[in-house]
């Protein structure tokens, strides 16, 4: 009878570690449904197709594909075993991060962009049937309205540069930053009028990681200790603590980090070529608007400085090297340019953290960064600072 005590209780012992993980494993699911309204050509569809992906720091992994239906719907299960983030990635047309928990979602995408121009920003898409994607569809929003606004002011600002009207670029050179602050005025409103949400974690990808630092940080320690489960925001905060050491060697007084990379004639370049030179090293791409209303100022400054020593080393973040080569000549960029052509996971752009372009480092002769991010009339002001007017 001893023994079959002890026999009943080692097996009482061994269910209860089992069965309720079990229980705690047990699969949920939310559905996802919706129509493409213009689906992408059955080539697209099967070179890049409609995926389910979840965002680990740079990287985007997917976990699932959707399969479109002839008529443009679709519908597909997600696992929300614990509430989390996904990202629908609609054909590479556009992505979307949702928030999925209890609700059943519908999402209609426009499909395939058949504006003329191009501008890599993807029509504004509504999340339906969930209280707490509200936050996402303002967040996106407004978003969605400052970027076209920003669209805007850079093609002015492209024909206040190359009308030589510095009076006009200066003012929409201002405007940017405005709006940029705006933006980000906006998204603090959102955070704070919405503290009962682990949605709040989307926000914060939408405030400046140096200006906002502390909002950040706060933000993320209180969503941890609220949601334990929210292992997004856990990888965010390891996430900004590399960044943080990222930005202790890209900082002023640092010295700039080597590197390799094609030009595009296929020649590899290094940064250490440009050792004894001041250099520019400016990051952008060819459909960054922002970057190529600038472009105008960059080139009058090199033209200016050049012969007193100045040096620019594009580095793209380009994926199309007939898109990359067509803006280096249609905007009559002399300098030397490199690409990898990954895009956003350049392997230079990543080592120096670039979150935004146009962004750039001006480099001494002795390989230390001295300023960061000048455009405008403070590019112009610090070259006549180094070398005179």
């Amino acid at each position: 009878m001893k023994q079959y005590r002890i026999n009943l209780v080692a097996f009482l012992l061994a269910a209860g570690s089992i069965f309720p993980a079990a229980a705690q494993q047990t699969k949920k699911f939310i559905t996802v449904s919706g129509k493409i309204k213009f689906p992408p050509p059955a080539e697209q569809q099967e070179k890049f197709p409609f995926l389910v992906q979840k965002q680990v720091g740079d990287e985007r992994i997917t976990v699932d594909t959707i399969h479109l239906r002839p008529d443009g719907t679709y519908s597909h299960k997600l696992d929300v075993t614990r509430p989390q983030f996904y990202v629908l990635n609609e054909f590479e047309e556009d992505r979307l991060t949702i928030w999925a928990n209890k609700e059943n979602l519908r999402i209609d995408f426009r499909g395939i962009d058949t504006a003329l121009i191009k501008y890599k920003n993807p029509p504004y898409v509504y999340i339906d049937g969930s209280e707490e994607n509200k936050l996402v569809n303002e967040l996106n929003f407004i978003s969605y309205r400052n970027y076209q606004t920003m669209i805007q002011n850079g093609h002015l600002q492209y024909l206040a540069s190359t009308a030589k009207n510095k009076g006009l670029d200066s003012a929409f050179q201002d405007m940017y930053a405005w709006l940029g602050d705006d933006m980000g005025e906006r998204v603090k409103l959102l955070i704070r009028m919405n503290p009962n949400t682990p949605v709040v974690l989307y926000a914060l990808d939408f405030l400046h990681p140096r200006k906002d630092k502390e909002l950040i940080a706060t933000e993320l320690d209180r969503l941890i200790k609220k949601y334990p489960y929210l292992e997004e925001a856990k990888r965010k905060k390891a996430d900004i603590l590399v960044a943080e050491e990222i930005a202790r060697k890209t900082g002023i007084g640092a010295t700039a980090m080597n590197f390799k990379q094609n030009n595009v004639s296929g020649k590899e370049v290094q940064l250490s070529d440009y050792r004894g030179k001041y250099v520019l090293l400016d990051f952008w791409a060819s459909w960054c608007g922002p970057c190529r209303a600038e472009n105008p100022n960059v080139l009058d400054n090199y033209e200016k400085y050049h012969g007193k020593g100045l040096e620019i080393l594009g580095v793209s973040l380009d994926n199309s090297k007939d898109a990359w080569v067509k803006a280096i000549k249609d905007d009559g960029l002399t300098w030397e340019h490199v690409s990898d052509l990954k895009g956003w996971k350049n392997e230079i752009a990543k080592e120096y953290n670039i979150r935004a372009v146009p962004s750039n480092f001006l480099i001494d002769k002795s390989g230390k960064i001295i300023a960061v991010n000048l455009r405008g009339e403070e590019l112009t002001n610090k070259l006549e600072e180094i070398f005179g007017k």
